[in-house]
């Protein structure tokens, strides 16, 4: 079997273990090489509302960044990157798709999972649309794997987790300063067994969109 390299793009630490933390482990147990880029350290989630020193901003985005290196290495990932954009502000940093065509060019990446287009959180969309941009100039065309957190999506595929899911849920647990603020890992266990109904006798699912480079390319918005 061709080794594969694949990236995964995360708006903030713990969407990578929220949306596909199942899949990347299955990933990585199967050999394949997975990496993870972190658009932002997190440094305005909800333990640092607007109104807080930048002290508290800087101390959660460092208490943040650990705990995702801390999932990534439950989940199997070979290397974590940040690219250090603003926390709420990914919609206004054009200058990342720079750094995400160098990344995945160099990369050479097969399959690339990001949030899908239809996600609540402005963030989530953002890194998105930057993917779409990056890979309109970059020269590799990968498969494309869309994943949900805040909004459900309709999905063309799912991939039972039955597996890994306690390697998930420890994937989870790893970002604590936000578990602390609300009730993450109840929220997936629930939506992966709920994703599990469509491909029984799974008790637990991921549900993905995916796609090739050129549908993505494609996809038109207001």
């Amino acid at each position: 079997m061709t080794q594969k390299n694949i990236l995964v793009l995360a708006p903030h630490p713990d969407d990578e273990s929220l949306g596909c933390g199942g899949t990347i482990k299955l990933l990585t147990l199967a050999g394949m090489q997975v990496d993870v880029i972190l658009m932002t350290r997190g440094e305005n989630g909800m333990d640092a509302p607007g109104h807080q020193s930048a002290v508290v901003h800087d101390q959660l985005a460092i208490t943040r960044e650990a705990e995702a290196r801390a999932a990534c290495e439950v989940l199997g990932v070979r290397d974590v990157q940040f690219l250090l954009g603003i926390d709420g502000g990914l919609m206004h940093q054009p200058h990342l798709v720079k750094q995400l065509v160098t990344h995945v060019q160099t990369g050479n990446y097969q399959r690339v999972f990001c949030p899908w287009y239809g996600e609540a959180h402005s963030d989530h969309v953002a890194t998105f649309r930057l993917l779409q941009r990056a890979l309109a100039e970059a020269a590799i065309r990968p498969a494309i794997w869309l994943y949900e957190v805040w909004t459900p999506l309709v999905p063309t595929d799912h991939v039972p987790i039955d597996a890994t899911m306690s390697a998930k849920r420890a994937a989870i647990q790893k970002h604590q300063s936000q578990l602390d603020c609300l009730d993450y890992l109840s929220a997936f266990v629930g939506l992966a067994a709920y994703r599990a109904l469509a491909c029984p006798p799974s008790k637990y699912a991921e549900a993905f969109i995916t796609m090739d480079t050129s549908t993505l390319l494609n996809l038109k918005f207001n």
